[in-house]
């Protein structure tokens, strides 16, 4: 814990007025007017080396599936109720074992302002955990609207074996948006999550503007 702390302190000071631009997002667009794909993480935001796979959109069922539930069903009229609209998905790895195992970047959009609002606050900001599962919380920067860090752990084979995902989520309007670290426990990096969530957040500042320039032409 005394290692989170310090590299919250570190980093949290340098990234506090970065982060939180004071940028009005637009919640009033039709759900097809936000580009998602554009305000995910992008190849050139990532650590030397990192490949990416194509990224991926989701609607309700499919991510429903991810839940792993035994009442898929029933999760998907849990997102419905949530306000769960669509999201979009991208994975990177390393080309080798290090400290970073996997870093994911996920946009989620809502049905409105309260409902992305509850679900960065409750709901593991849209991450596909039950309700159930333990959240670790840490302290973030002020960053958009709103925002949340967490860490989860989760086992990954019978063994015991487990992965500690290093979240931070912030909110731009009825849009959640969430950087995953993926690292083995102990050898969390607060301080890289905040640099990835501060370059996604210039993607969505910027696919808002793009968004808002074609809106006047």
């Amino acid at each position: 814990m005394a290692f989170r702390v310090i590299a919250l302190a570190l980093v949290g000071a340098v990234l506090l007025s970065a982060c939180d631009q004071g940028t009005d997002y637009d919640s009033n667009r039709g759900d097809d007017a936000y580009d998602l794909e554009a305000m995910a993480l992008q190849a050139s935001d990532l650590p030397a080396n990192f490949e990416q796979a194509p990224g991926y959109s989701f609607g309700p069922e499919e991510w429903a599936e991810i839940f792993g539930s035994d009442d898929p069903e029933a999760t998907v009229r849990q997102l419905e109720a949530q306000g769960w609209l669509k999201n979009w998905v991208t994975e990177a790895t390393p080309p080798q074992f290090g400290a970073v195992l996997n870093i994911r970047s996920v946009s989620t959009l809502y049905t409105n302002e309260g409902s992305a609002k509850e679900s960065t606050e409750r709901f593991a900001c849209g991450l596909p955990l039950s309700l159930n599962v333990q959240l670790d919380p840490f302290i973030v920067p002020d960053i958009a609207d709103q925002s949340n860090g967490f860490f989860v752990e989760e086992e990954i084979d019978g063994s015991g074996t487990t992965l500690v995902y290093t979240t931070v989520c912030f909110r731009t309007g009825r849009i959640v948006h969430v950087v995953q670290q993926a690292s083995l426990p102990g050898i969390e990096d607060i301080g890289a999550a905040l640099r990835s969530a501060d370059k996604m957040l210039k993607r969505v500042d910027a696919a808002f503007a793009d968004e808002e320039d074609d809106g006047e032409d």
